[in-house]
């Protein structure tokens, strides 16, 4: 099995990297660029391989397309007459439908995938999604063995790829939203701003660990460390007074409805 790789990025270059570390053969691997320069890069850092357009797809089995949503059209056009039926499509462009992408290329194997940026050091969670009948088990499999080499991976139905759009796919940038202001609360009370670094992202790790390692839900973890009349109800009910748990339902409802919005331009 040979696997091709349109676009060499940063996610690409993450799966590519976490291929090679679940053992996958290099030489087993190509890519196809428009800018040589990153090609030349891959090639020397990750002893992965590079070739001509029409070699590229004639020895390629999974084609994993990680261009940028607004270039996906063009680049799918460009090479229409080089995608074969049978090759198995991996798209990870974000908010890009199957329907569109079958629509544009002969492939009718199409896979689309919603990574988060955690996979850059292969803690991702990616959402993976397909439609058509023709993909087989063992091809589910593969897809499967590529997007676990980044991280965790959860298979659902298309229509809920907005809602993991919001979540997952957004949900790096609120976690860091929330440590950077606990850092600043840090600082605020008398702490050097690298000491409230140390102490807020390894109690976050630390915390988020407990919470997968453990069959007990968030609510029941954090009566843990709330003791009546402690600091810690009182820090709480203090983040509530000004709609701490709201407002961040309020903003994962408003990236799910811009990810409705960019769905319906990108159609």
């Amino acid at each position: 099995m040979r696997i091709g790789f349109i676009g060499s990025g940063n996610m690409a270059e993450a799966i590519i990297a976490g291929m090679i570390k679940s053992d996958f053969p290099a030489k087993d691997i190509l890519i196809l660029d428009i800018n040589q320069e990153r090609i030349d890069l891959m090639v020397e850092k990750h002893k992965v391989s590079s070739t001509d357009v029409d070699s590229f797809f004639l020895e390629t089995d999974i084609i994993v397309l990680a261009v940028k949503p607004q270039i996906i059209e063009k680049v799918l056009t460009n090479y229409k007459m080089n995608i074969k039926k049978d090759h198995l499509i991996i798209s990870i462009a974000a908010g890009i439908k199957i329907d569109k992408i079958l629509s544009l290329s002969a492939s009718e194997k199409i896979v689309r995938v919603m990574p988060n940026t955690p996979a850059l050091i292969s803690m991702g969670i990616s959402a993976l999604t397909y439609k058509s009948k023709l993909i087989s088990d063992s091809e589910k499999i593969q897809v499967e063995s590529i997007m676990k080499s980044i991280g965790e991976f959860v298979w659902l139905e298309e229509n809920q790829m907005d809602a993991v759009t919001a979540l997952s796919g957004s949900g790096p940038a609120y976690v860091y939203r929330f440590v950077d202001a606990m850092i600043d609360s840090g600082v605020l009370i008398g702490l050097t701003r690298d000491l409230a670094r140390k102490l807020v992202v390894q109690t976050v790790l630390g915390s988020t660990m407990m919470l997968k390692s453990s069959n007990m839900s968030p609510k029941e973890l954090e009566s843990q460390v709330t003791s009546p009349g402690g600091t810690t109800i009182h820090g709480l009910v203090s983040m509530e007074k000004n709609n701490f748990s709201s407002s961040v339902k309020e903003g994962v409802k408003a990236a799910y409805e811009r990810a409705v919005e960019l769905g319906k331009e990108n159609k």
